[in-house]
């Protein structure tokens, strides 16, 4: 196993649980499926629920500012 791998591998395991799915979003981004395909099996909204951005109901406003090109408050 390379180097970068190693690190890669050990700053994982050093993660936080509540940040383990935020990352693993972004790596099974990158990485081609199991069947050699481009894309990740499952639809794009899977992990959107723990996005580490918090409760969309109380983000709600700061949502739609920016939406509408509104500078956040």
């Amino acid at each position: 196993m390379s180097t970068l791998r190693d690190e890669l591998h050990n700053l994982i395991d050093r993660l936080p649980e509540d940040q383990v799915a935020p990352i693993l979003a972004i790596v099974r981004e990158s990485t081609p499926s199991e069947d050699g395909g481009e894309e990740w099996p499952l639809p794009d909204f899977a992990g959107t629920l723990s996005s580490g951005k918090g409760d969309l109901a109380a983000r709600s406003s700061e949502i739609l500012r920016t939406e509408l090109g509104h500078q956040p408050e």
